[in-house]
Formats: C-alpha cells, sequence, structure tokens
C-alpha cells in the first residue's frame, strides 16, 4: 500500500462506484478492483461493501479514510517542505552596509530580479567588518562592502561608488558653498554607527585636517527618518548618503552644501567566495550584477 493507492481509496469512497473511479485515474476496472483488494488484504479488513448499485465503506473502512486523510496531507506537507527547502539552498544571501541596503542595493537587486525570476533573493543590513565574516563562515553569498576586505580568499568587484553630501533644508541659514574651516560654524546631526557614512567621512575629513569628532553636534540618531525630520525642522545639517536624499533634493526639499576642498566619494565592492566554491545561482546573480555595473544602482 502506498500514498496514491489511499488516494484512489479515498475517490472509490466519496463516488461510491469502482467503474467511475477507474475511469477518471485511467485505470481498468478489473485493475482498480484488484488494487482496493490489496489494501484491505494489507490491512485485514474488509473496507468496502460491492453491490450492483455501487460500492459501500464499511466501519473499517470509514477508520481507513480518517487516517488517510491525515496521511496523505502530512505527505503533501513534507513534500511542499522539501520544496520550500530546495528554493532556499538556490537562495542567495546578502548584505550589505545599513546605505547601501536601504536605497542601492534594492534597485539592482530589481533588476536582476527581473532577470532571474526563478531565483530567491534575501537582504540584510551589516557591517563591512561582520559582511566579510559571514561571507567567510557562509552565511552570506554576496557582501556590498565600503572598503576593501583586505583577504586574499575572497573576490572583490568595483560595482558602483557612493556619495556622501553635506545636505540641509533648503532655506536654511547656511551659503550654498562653505570653506573648511567653517564646519565647526555650524550644528550638526550625526548618523550613529552607521559605517559607511561614518567611514567615507573620518577618511576625508581627516585627510584635510578636520576632526569628525569635534564638529559641533547637536545630537546623535541612528535613524535616517529623525536625521530628515530634523533637517526639515531647522535643527542642522548633516552628512548623508547621497542616494537616502536624492528624492529630496530633486523635490528642492534640501540642499547640497559643497564644502570647498572637499569630496566624499567612495568604491563599493561586491565580495564573494572564489568562484569555484560559489553555487550556480549566485554565480548567475554575481554575473548579471557585473554586467549591470553603475548603471544597476538608480
Amino acid at each position: 500500500m502506498n500514498i496514491e493507492s489511499l488516494k484512489i481509496f479515498e475517490l472509490v469512497v466519496e463516488a461510491k462506484s469502482i467503474s467511475k473511479v477507474a475511469s477518471q485515474v485511467h485505470m481498468s476496472q478489473s485493475a482498480l478492483s484488484q488494487l482496493i483488494s490489496r489494501i484491505e488484504n494489507s490491512l485485514g479488513y474488509k473496507l468496502l461493501k460491492r453491490s450492483n448499485k455501487g460500492v459501500e465503506v464499511t466501519e473499517m473502512g470509514k477508520i481507513v479514510v480518517k487516517y488517510a486523510d491525515n496521511i496523505i496531507r502530512n505527505y503533501e506537507k513534507m513534500n511542499q517542505e522539501l520544496k520550500r527547502h530546495e528554493r532556499k539552498m538556490d537562495t542567495v544571501m546578502i548584505n550589505g552596509n545599513w546605505s547601501l541596503v536601504n536605497y542601492s542595493i534594492p534597485c539592482i537587486l530589481y533588476k536582476v530580479k527581473k532577470r532571474l525570476p526563478a531565483h530567491k533573493y534575501e537582504l540584510f543590513s551589516s557591517s563591512n567588518e561582520d559582511t566579510i565574516r559571514d561571507i567567510v563562515n557562509d552565511i552570506c553569498d554576496i557582501g556590498f562592502i565600503s572598503c576593501h576586505a583586505r583577504d586574499k580568499g575572497l573576490l572583490h568587484h568595483v560595482i558602483g561608488k557612493e556619495k556622501v553630501v553635506l545636505v540641509s533644508a533648503k532655506d536654511y541659514n547656511i551659503p550654498d558653498k562653505i570653506a573648511l574651516e567653517d564646519l565647526p560654524d555650524y550644528e550638526f546631526l550625526k548618523l550613529k554607527n552607521r559605517e559607511s557614512v561614518n567611514y567615507c567621512l573620518k577618511k576625508e575629513l581627516d585627510y584635510v585636517g578636520v576632526s569628525y569628532e569635534e564638529l559641533n553636534t547637536i545630537f546623535e540618531v541612528d535613524s535616517i527618518s529623525s536625521v530628515k525630520s530634523s533637517l526639515e525642522n531647522r535643527f542642522g545639517i548633516a552628512f548623508l548618503p547621497y542616494m537616502a536624499v536624492k528624492k529630496e533634493l530633486y523635490e528642492e526639499k534640501y540642499k547640497i552644501v559643497e564644502i570647498d576642498g572637499l569630496s566624499m566619494e567612495y568604491d563599493i565592492f561586491m565580495v564573494t567566495k572564489q568562484w569555484d566554491q560559489l553555487n550556480g545561482s549566485v554565480r548567475e546573480t554575481l554575473n548579471l550584477m557585473q554586467e549591470l555595473g553603475r548603471d544597476g544602482f538608480c
């Protein structure tokens, strides 16, 4: 007795006819009758009463129907879970630093998904360090980071650039262009623990002799929505990823404040394990992302 036999037995009980079900499942009436007999013999009970009017389920048959239904549904659930697990193996896990995950990567990922609809993608926000660690430990497949990992065991691909800009409300009392030495004169809103933003800022400001830590900071927040709300209330100015304020700049809610002699732009690296360690789904995704390149980012 197998799952298919139980399914056919259920059909016979529901239809109260061997001949109708035989036609439905493309079996001869004789073959179906023998199948029912084999089920009865294997269980040791009469399950159906046969007559000229059709068949009627016995009390023992009713018990079999009850459990057969549970067995069939559990079997189908098992298959569904196996398929989900199989698809999970083809899921491409992607990590990226905060600003990229929130603003840049979804755009290129949308384009990739349109070209590779069979693949599933999961995207997580992570620091550069944690992303590299997760790739090494097979927790994620592709990482987007703002600095070279310096790990010879990993592949690095420059996939684009991200820019950090100094922004204020459109009518905030600050010139469109200021000098480096004027930075301490203004009140700043800072994003706390946003590695990509802070990494770029500290690197560039240190290079020109300005201390990021010594800027006149009103308060620090870990939410970009809080920074935007504060900007709109004229509480101060802020360094933010360009992609995070692109819409507001277009709508002329904000303006970019240029800093004479300072440009903050850095490479976006796509990091993976070596090619021969990647499965087919990751390879296809990687190839397509490289093909799209900078144009893949909105």
